[in-house]
């Protein structure tokens, strides 16, 4: 019988039948109750899926000027003109900023006069000019200094976007 063994063992396809054998021959376990009916699973039901209309595509961001929308009104420029008129009826003497970076401050304004866009003196109290202002600029505070030492005449100017020309006014 060790003849029997040491010939299978030579021969490694006899291995793999021999092995596979003994697996079979186990089985599985399980419940050998015999009399219990066989257990059903349930069947589980889907419900049918629920019609919905799909919302439209919304419209991409654009990625380059092509994809751009310019309403039909934009004038695609990147500054306006604003005409600042200053007539104090006097001939005194004073000094005119224009600046963009203030802050209320009690009764005046702080202002920060490193971002005048314009300045320049009163000539008998006259100021008329024409100042190119970069369209971001919507909120501008115009000042008057007064060489007699009263105290400064502050004008907060507002973008409109309704009017055809933009005019800043100081009576």
């Amino acid at each position: 019988m060790n003849t029997q063994h040491n010939v299978l063992l030579k021969y490694p396809m006899g291995l793999v039948v021999c092995f596979s054998l003994l697996i079979t021959a186990c089985g599985g376990g399980g419940d050998e109750g015999g009399d219990a009916p066989a257990a059903t699973a349930p069947v589980a039901t889907t419900p049918p899926p629920a019609t919905t209309t799909p919302d439209p595509d919304p419209a991409p961001d654009p990625t380059s000027l092509d994809d751009l929308v310019v309403d039909a009104d934009n004038k695609l420029q990147s500054s306006y003109m604003l005409t600042v008129d200053v007539d104090k009826g006097t001939n005194e003497r004073g000094y005119f900023s224009l600046c963009d970076d203030f802050k209320a401050n009690g009764s005046g304004y702080k202002v920060n006069f490193d971002s005048c866009l314009f300045r320049g003196p009163l000539t008998e109290g006259k100021l008329s000019k024409d100042i190119k202002v970069a369209n971001h600029e919507s909120q501008l505070i115009a000042v008057i200094w007064f060489y007699d030492g009263q105290a400064p005449q502050y004008t907060k100017w507002q973008y409109k976007q309704d009017a055809e020309t933009q005019v800043l006014t100081m009576n």
